[in-house]
């Protein structure tokens, strides 16, 4: 009689790795539906109390109202001017160096004006002569000793040499060249004992006491950019922050770039501030 053939226990009985895939796949299932349960939950319970308390719960966080434009600014003075010669001469004096201040009035440069000088005594004793030639032909007018033209040609000469002393003296003054304004040298181009034509540059002087801030803005913002708004700089030679206000607007817009210039003050006055620092603007607009 045949034996028949014995079942191995690999079919009667599951792998270990068998039972751990089950194991798993129960821990799981399990563990995501209690899980969503728990955020259903969460989720009625958080609707239950808005409803009470008539709060929107599922509404999306409130963007803020302002953004903040980062944008490029510089500190320049508002008067500014380079200094020129207005005539053909030596330059006699030109004391001041770069970096040294000034005041309004101060005498900048001296040029060497002999001639000029005897150009003006000369006029000036012309003027002289035809002063008392003309008040002598009044006299023999009144006495009839001469006529009425040769008096109006001797007023008009008399005329005549007054005018050529008022050129003699402008030009004499234009022989010393005085501050327009108090503030500092930035740069000295001429020499002392110099000669140069009418037109060449001398110095280059500013008003530092006198500086504003200069950006670029958007012009989609234009609306908002407001005389007095407030913005602040951070400048990268102090690494401070300053409160400014916008003073002026440009006169356009950029068609290219769509840009304005904006133009404002640093509301604290600081003797750290140079014109040509330059820094970073924050200013607050409505988007």
């Amino acid at each position: 009689m045949t034996a028949s053939p014995q079942r191995t226990g690999s079919h009667d009985h599951p792998s270990k790795q068998q039972l751990g895939e089950v194991v798993l796949h129960s821990f799981l299932t399990h563990f995501f539906h209690q899980a969503t349960v728990n955020i259903m939950n969460y989720k009625y319970v958080l609707l239950i109390a808005g409803l009470a308390f008539n709060v929107p719960v599922f509404a999306q966080t409130a963007q803020s109202s302002e953004t903040d434009l980062h944008l490029r600014a510089q500190v320049k003075a508002r008067q500014s001017t380079l200094i020129a010669s207005e005539m053909n001469a030596r330059i006699s004096m030109l004391k001041l160096r770069d970096g040294e201040r000034f005041t309004e009035g101060q005498v900048l440069v001296n040029f060497h004006c002999a001639l000029e000088r005897a150009q003006l005594n000369k006029t000036q004793a012309t003027l002289e002569k035809t002063v008392k030639t003309y008040e002598v032909k009044q006299r023999l007018e009144k006495l009839r000793s001469i006529g009425a033209l040769e008096l109006a040609v001797a007023k008009a000469e008399a005329a005549e040499a007054k005018a050529d002393v008022e050129v003699a003296q402008a030009g004499l003054e234009r022989c010393v060249i005085k501050a327009p304004f108090s503030g500092k040298v930035t740069d000295v181009i001429a020499r002392a004992y110099q000669t140069v034509r009418a037109g060449d540059p001398l110095l280059e002087i500013l008003d530092d006491k006198n500086l504003e801030i200069e950006f670029m803005a958007p012009s989609k913002a234009l609306l908002q950019l407001n005389i007095g708004k407030h913005f602040h700089v951070i400048l990268d030679e102090t690494a401070k922050t300053y409160d400014a206000e916008i003073t002026r607007l440009g006169g356009k817009v950029d068609p290219v770039s769509q840009t304005i210039k904006v133009y404002g003050r640093i509301v604290e006055k600081s003797a750290e501030l140079l014109p040509g620092m330059s820094g970073a603007v924050e200013l607050a607009i409505t988007p």
